[in-house]
């Protein structure tokens, strides 16, 4: 079984959280689409800005994640190379297609036997969970948390899981082949990782499995950015990314 923690309600972790002088709250110190929320009087002259742009061009910037500024200046000088967080960012519900669309492959080709949504978990940190052998993904009700930890992110992320463990099924056992070989691969991974669910910390509880970097959980990390993200996935990590499509062989004309 793996387990998609919320770092956001475990111990030691709320001097990672920031509430910045824009109105911002950020999860670590690095701006991205995953780790920021709420926003203040900027984001919403942003929104007003973006609003008053013609509807094909507002449609095509949120087709995808262009590197981020809170500097409202700065954004409107180049819109379409520059993002503002939850602006021309991609929506919250094209991430949920993304990976609907993704985890009804995954059922169709076998890789998953079923997806149950809106479960309650007894450990409120756990946001979802791959049961390995069964190939049961369980996503939790969507909730008011970073986006990284909101139902598109985690679903992309288990299914992740579910893919890793078709290609090494005994993937916990350290004689069993990693999927990043290389320093470069393993450090995009991790590059990816931390852009969609914060700093890898040290903790208690279920999220200290989670976040202690394993080659399994850096590739659903990628993964899921690759499906949610896809050019910018490939922007910041194209050596880990494309060991990711290698890997998955034929059936990464589909996925991806």
């Amino acid at each position: 079984m793996s387990r998609f923690p919320s770092p956001t309600l475990a111990d030691r972790i709320d001097d990672r959280i920031q509430e910045l002088d824009d109105g911002f709250v950020r999860l670590g110190d690095e701006d991205t689409p995953f780790t920021l929320r709420e926003g203040g009087e900027p984001l919403e002259q942003a929104r007003q800005l973006h609003s008053e742009r013609d509807e094909s061009e507002r449609e095509r910037d949120e087709e995808s994640n262009e590197p981020v500024t809170r500097a409202l200046s700065e954004w409107r000088e180049n819109m379409m190379e520059l993002d503002f967080p939850f602006v021309d960012t991609i929506p919250i519900d094209e991430q949920r297609r993304r990976a609907n669309r993704v985890a009804e492959l995954a059922t169709e080709e076998g890789y998953v036997d079923s997806v149950t949504r809106d479960v309650t978990f007894e450990d409120e940190t756990v946001r979802g969970k791959y049961w390995r052998g069964v190939n049961l993904i369980e996503i939790g009700t969507d909730s008011d948390d970073f986006p990284g930890f909101r139902t598109g992110i985690v679903l992309a992320h288990e299914v992740g899981h579910a893919f890793y463990d078709a290609w090494s099924p005994d993937s916990g056992i350290e004689e069993q082949p990693r999927l990043f070989r290389t320093a470069d691969e393993k450090e995009q991974a991790r590059r990816l990782s931390e852009r969609l669910h914060g700093p890898m910390i040290e903790t208690n509880g279920p999220f200290v499995d989670y976040r202690k970097g394993s080659d399994e959980e850096l590739a659903a990390a990628v993964f899921a950015s690759r499906i949610i993200e896809p050019m910018a996935a490939q922007r910041i990590a194209p050596d880990a990314v494309r060991r990711l499509e290698n890997i998955f062989g034929d059936l990464s004309k589909n996925l991806f």
